[in-house]
């Protein structure tokens, strides 16, 4: 009967204090999400008619959009005699916002006030559900503090909104009466050009008389030079031929014929000698340059299509010769074709190089000739230059003035163009025709309420599980206890009596007490431990039923099976199996009746019961470490399975006097209904006592509403009737 236990999985070194691996799984998330729906669902309900209920009561706004398109402008004016840019393609963007920020302006709300008669009573402000402001006695003063009030609602309504590199501003006006924002935004794109058009007219008004001043003036100097310089060439002999010519330095300077002869020859020859050394390089470099590699070549049309050419014939020989062998017709047609092609290419190649040598040849034949008829040139010119050097200076004078009457020209038709309306860059592209409802959005409010309520029920739900204490699922038997796990119950209808529910083998709560007897079989090296106490932190965690569910699995196993009822204080294992309590333990431990005359054994189950007897005033002076050694020695010859159903632990010695005595403890935790604070406590306790403590019976497991999946139990109702819940 003392029999010895190995430490197979080493349960006693296991500290309950000890916390195991707090890793989150995503089974452990949708159970707690299971468990909290109570308080989820609700919540998430509640947000959702909050959101319902608050876009009912919500007053509807509704939004008008004008649109205007905005074109860049490159106009010049001219203020003081300075040429100011207005408007250029490079700074529309600055432009651009800058005329939205006017449009969100005080000044450009006053305008509107102004254009719409805002200020002349309250009908605005009422259609735009505000309360008009104090208004003193003085009528002057009222209007002014209408339309101060007046300006600042429109300047809180407004808003334009445009496109990522868009030139088309949308002006939009929001308001709770359609026809007020219909009227409010087309009077914004309005007031917007019509503004436009004034600042560019004040812009330009003064720059117009100043340039007409100045014309005139140019004009009369210009007249005057010209005369000066006719009457000197015609004294001279001078021809002058410089209309239309011009220098390398790009002026139009009087020149000669013979000048512009000797003008026009030096930019002949040094254009040829460009040319010349370009050709002559491109040729060098083509020819140090592999064929194929040339610009030209890889640039040319024909060749890059011949090429694309080759490259799908390419492809479909690599894929004929994927599936063929070389001398296959199919394979050498292909490889033909391609032969082809490389051929035309070299062809085509070859005449471009052709074309950069004759390029280089031309260029340095001009170059030759141009050279020759440059230098009959120089000697006439040089016996020119001293006659004309006089009218020369004469000549600057008039192109000076020339250009700077032509310069005024141009600023002038400028500004005028500037001035005039039909250069305004800013039209209305659609007016506002409609208003569309814009707030409230009910499905959006909804659908934003019911994120809210989700996020705040799902924020209590895990507030909730982290304050919860209890132990629900396996993996919780491990990480808050540190013990390991026997087996798992369900939660089982006791509408039929327990012993009929045992009988049945493939009910539920049998194979689940039979893996169980499997795991305490496992549990030490030399197999179940011959004497056993069950117990509990607390009554009614189903440890009664555990006792008398492992007594009769082991007895079924074909071995003897003493079950002991060592609940003094609250014995049950006499009701359960229908047998008497006039005597039992308490007669056995006191010495007034012999262990054999007490047993008592359980028809159709192979086991004997030692009931607890007469109920003693004492029964932690009774139930001894002592008393229990005698007992399972009177026991040892005759049964191979002592199965003590002992009493809660918290606050009775008695557990821990009966589990130092016998050779292995297991504990009872109910699912959901033990606290983790609790049974740490009841576990150390036995722990302190020197129990060995074998492992945890999950009882009254209910995987379909604990929110667990399959891998939590085993469905252990091998019959085709649903199993009992």
């Amino acid at each position: 009967m003392n029999q010895t236990i190995a430490p197979a999985a080493d349960n006693d070194k296991i500290d309950p204090s000890v916390e195991q691996d707090s890793t989150i799984s995503f089974a452990e998330i949708r159970a707690t999400l299971f468990r909290q729906r109570r308080i989820i669902i609700p919540i998430a309900l509640l947000s959702l008619a909050i959101g319902l209920v608050v876009s009912l009561l919500m007053t509807p706004i509704y939004q008008a959009v004008a649109t205007v398109r905005m074109e860049a402008d490159s106009n010049d004016v001219v203020k003081d005699g300075e040429v100011e840019q207005r408007v250029t393609g490079n700074d529309f963007q600055r432009y651009l916002n800058s005329q939205i920020e006017v449009l969100k302006s005080r000044k450009m709300a006053g305008r509107v006030a102004d254009q719409l008669r805002l200020a002349d009573n309250n009908d605005f402000l009422a259609a735009m559900n505000v309360e008009p402001g104090a208004q003193g006695g003085n009528s002057r003063d009222s209007k002014a503090a209408r339309r101060n009030q007046v300006i600042s609602v429109l300047a809180g309504n407004i808003g334009v909104d445009i496109g990522f590199g868009s030139m088309i501003p949308a002006i939009n006006f929001k308001s709770p009466t359609p026809a007020t924002a219909v009227r409010v935004a087309n009077a914004y794109a309005d007031n917007l050009i019509t503004g436009n058009i004034a600042q560019r007219y004040e812009a330009t008004s003064y720059a117009r008389d100043f340039l007409e001043r100045e014309i005139a003036r140019s004009k009369a100097q210009l007249e005057e030079t010209e005369r000066q310089a006719i009457r000197y060439a015609e004294d001279k002999q001078i021809i002058d031929a410089s209309d239309g010519v011009t220098t390398t330095e790009g002026s139009t300077s009087p020149k000669s014929i013979t000048t512009a002869n000797l003008i026009s020859s030096n930019a002949a020859v040094a254009g040829a000698r460009t040319a010349r050394i370009v050709a002559e390089e491109k040729w060098k470099q083509a020819q140090q340059t592999p064929l194929m590699s040339l610009p030209e070549v890889q640039s040319n049309g024909a060749i890059q299509s011949l090429q694309s050419a080759r490259t799908n014939q390419q492809i479909v020989y690599n894929e004929l010769l994927g599936r063929y062998r070389k001398d296959y017709p199919a394979v050498l047609e292909a490889k033909s074709k391609v032969a082809a092609l490389d051929a035309q290419i070299s062809q085509m190649a070859g005449r471009v190089m052709d074309s950069i040598r004759n390029e280089y040849q031309v260029a340095q034949r001009q170059e030759k000739s141009l050279d020759t008829v440059f230098e009959s040139l120089k000697g006439d010119t040089l016996d020119e230059q001293n006659r004309r050097v006089q009218l020369n200076l004469m000549a600057r004078d008039v192109d000076t003035n020339r250009t700077q009457y032509q310069a005024l020209l141009d600023r002038y038709k400028q500004v005028s163009t500037a001035s005039g309306v039909v250069t305004n860059n800013i039209t209305i592209l659609d007016r506002a025709e409609g208003a569309r409802k814009v707030s409230p959005r009910t499905f959006l409010n909804i659908c934003i309420a019911g994120f809210v309520g989700l996020v705040l029920g799902f924020a209590i739900a895990f507030l909730r599980e982290i304050f919860d204490d209890s132990i629900r699922s396996p993996d919780d038997v491990s990480r808050k206890l540190g013990l390991p796990l026997l087996g798992t119950t369900p939660i089982v209808d006791f509408g039929n009596e327990l012993m009929a529910e045992l009988a049945n083998r493939k009910s539920p709560l049998a194979e689940s007490y039979s893996s169980i007897r499997s795991s305490i079989d496992f549990s030490t090296a030399s197999g179940a431990p011959a004497s056993l106490v069950v117990t509990s932190a607390q009554p009614f965690e189903g440890k009664t039923t555990t006792s008398i569910s492992l007594a009769e699995s082991f007895a079924r196993a074909g071995r003897r099976v003493l079950l002991v009822d060592g609940d003094l204080r609250n014995p049950s294992l006499h009701r359960n199996l229908g047998l008497n309590n006039s005597h039992g333990l308490v007669n056995v431990l006191t010495g007034n009746m012999a262990f054999e005359n007490a047993l008592q054994p359980k028809t159709g189950f192979n086991f004997d019961l030692l009931s607890s007897g007469p109920i003693p005033p004492n029964p932690s002076e009774i139930i001894t470490s002592d008393g229990i050694h005698r007992l399972l020695a009177a026991a040892a010859g005759k049964y191979d399975q002592i199965i003590i159903d002992g009493p809660p632990t918290m606050g009775l010695a008695d557990s821990p006097q009966i589990a130092r005595a016998v050779e292995g403890t297991i504990f009872v935790v109910e699912s959901g209904g033990s606290m983790r604070g609790q049974t740490k406590t009841a576990v150390r306790r036995l722990s302190h006592a020197n129990a060995r403590i074998l492992g945890v019976v999950l009882s009254k497991l209910d995987t379909s509403m604990a929110g667990y999946g399959a891998h939590y139990g085993y469905q252990y109702d091998y019959s085709s009737r649903p199993a009992d819940a």
